[in-house]
C-alpha cells in the first residue's frame, strides 16, 4: 500500500485521524509515517477545503429550512 492509499484509507475509517489532519495536518501525517513537507501539507489542505466545498454542494436541502414559510 503506497502512502496515498494509507492515508486515504486512515481519514475514511478514523474519524479522531480525520479531525486531527483537519486541525493539525502535519502532526496526523507524521503519525502514519508521512513526512509532512509544505508541498504535502498545502496540498492536503487544499484537499480537505475542496472536499468540504463539494459536501456543501452535494448534500441535500434543509427541506425544514425552505418549508418555513409554509408552516403556520
Amino acid at each position: 500500500m503506497n502512502q496515498f492509499e494509507i492515508l486515504y484509507q486512515q481519514a475514511i475509517s478514523d474519524p479522531t485521524f480525520l479531525a486531527l489532519l483537519a486541525s493539525d495536518t502535519p502532526a496526523a501525517l507524521q503519525s502514519i509515517g508521512i513526512d509532512p513537507t509544505p508541498e504535502i501539507v498545502s496540498s492536503v489542505q487544499n484537499a480537505l477545503a475542496s472536499i468540504v466545498a463539494l459536501n456543501g454542494q452535494l448534500s441535500p436541502p434543509n427541506i425544514t429550512a425552505a418549508a418555513t414559510p409554509f408552516v403556520s
